[in-house]
């Protein structure tokens, strides 16, 4: 039986600098966790299959989507854009409603207001994310100490 991945990555997977920047974030979490980023978090893209590109049909990667949330204990979620992937919405709700940790990741910085705070950014988003408070813009000390706690690590 394969061990339950404890890390759940979302984000939009439409284009090869998505995709590189999802693999890129597991490996970063991973350095700071000391967790295994193949082992113990799941990409969509990578895990279940890229629709349209390799991988298994819609119906076996919507499964194992949702396999692989209710299995985490954690999910991260790129919100770069415009406004959030769709999908990465969808992945968010069903996560809160599971009760999951939830951590947003936003490095656009046309979305942050000069004090530091999320502006232009849905409400139901935000809310998921903590009320704000787990957005974060890079992964820095606050994201490593609450990402700790909520494996925990700490």
């Amino acid at each position: 039986m394969a061990k339950k991945k404890q890390i759940y990555i979302a984000g939009p997977l439409f284009s090869k600098h998505e995709r590189n920047f999802l693999e890129n974030l597991a490996k970063d979490i991973a350095a700071i966790t000391g967790l295994d980023p193949e082992a113990d978090m799941f990409l969509p893209h990578r895990d279940a299959g890229d629709i349209g590109f390799y991988g298994g049909g819609r119906g076996e990667t919507f499964a194992s989507d949702l396999k692989h949330l209710d299995d985490a204990s954690v999910v991260v979620a790129l919100l770069d854009g415009p406004d959030a992937d769709s999908g990465t919405a969808v992945e968010l709700g069903y996560a809160y409603a599971k009760e999951k940790e939830i951590f947003g990741i936003l490095t656009d910085w046309r979305r942050w207001s000069p004090n530091g705070k999320v502006k232009n950014i849905n409400n139901m988003i935000w809310g998921i994310c903590g009320k704000g408070k787990r957005i974060f813009r890079e992964l820095d000390e606050k994201f490593s100490e609450d990402i700790k706690k909520a494996i925990k690590l700490e």
